[in-house]
């Protein structure tokens, strides 16, 4: 590993750890800063596991320091989440990378939109006043999403975050408490199932996950700061680019312009 991918990889995972500690979608710049140093785009999938596994017990660990928890809850809805995982996860490495790479790429193009908005859905989430109420609905919620966040992961944190205030009206730091128990819980049987795969690069995925973590760790105290609008900005130019050239779109642009005019 060179000095550059090291600052890079230190980089991505400072601000990808405070993103999920405060809202979500942080994967999106580690994983396209896992496959700028030469990573597979499927074992990068897995390696990025390792950071997420560990950020979010940093994270747990600070909203516990301070009193903000509910452990039953999160547990409960954990459950269906990381059974949907499993199925995610096993799916996610049947995929040869070139199919992954262009899954990667729709997917992170796709997921712009919910980066942008994710402030005014949970706003409009919050309006709603909903009183939470845990049933089979509210499982199979949790299992999809599970089995989404056991394929890819990326973004994952956004979707629980609104579901959890769609359906109960939580605050951002309580529900953002409980978004950390069940994303660490459906994130560590997936991690296994990539382990076992041997879709993990564990000297890249440890030092993105003291990154994550110490970025998790001020996320959580901090909240949603002054600068979250910048950390916002750069991660959607960050995913539109990578999206792009994960899909080939940079590439055919380039060697267009490349070309003599005739």
């Amino acid at each position: 590993m060179s000095l550059f991918d090291f600052v890079l990889l230190i980089a991505s995972g400072l601000a990808a750890g405070f993103i999920n500690a405060v809202s979500g979608g942080g994967a999106m710049l580690t994983v396209p800063a896992l496959i700028f140093i030469g990573l597979p785009p499927g074992i990068a999938n897995g390696t990025n596991r390792v950071a997420v596994a560990v950020q979010n017990v940093a994270a747990l660990a600070a909203y516990q320091r301070q009193g903000v928890a509910n452990h039953r809850l999160a547990l409960s809805l954990a459950l269906p989440a990381t059974l949907g995982s499993l199925i995610g996860a096993f799916i996610s490495i049947q995929l040869d990378d070139a199919q992954f790479r262009t899954i990667l790429g729709f997917v992170m193009l796709l997921l712009i939109g919910p980066v942008l908005l994710e402030p005014r859905l949970n706003a409009r989430a919050l309006a709603l006043h909903q009183t939470l109420k845990e049933g089979w609905m509210l499982s199979l919620v949790f299992f999809v999403l599970g089995v989404y966040g056991g394929f890819l992961q990326i973004g994952v944190g956004i979707f629980i975050l609104v579901a959890l205030s769609a359906f109960g009206g939580m605050d951002l730091v309580l529900a953002n408490s409980v978004k950390v128990t069940i994303v660490l819980c459906l994130t560590t049987l997936a991690l296994l199932v990539f382990i076992v795969d041997s879709k993990v690069a564990w000297d890249a995925g440890l030092v993105l996950a003291a990154a994550n973590a110490t970025g998790a760790w001020l996320g959580a105290y901090w909240g949603v700061k002054r600068g979250a609008y910048w950390i916002r900005a750069v991660l959607v130019v960050t995913t539109l680019a990578m999206s792009l050239q994960l899909l080939g779109v940079l590439s055919w642009v380039l060697t267009w312009c490349s070309l003599p005019l005739r």
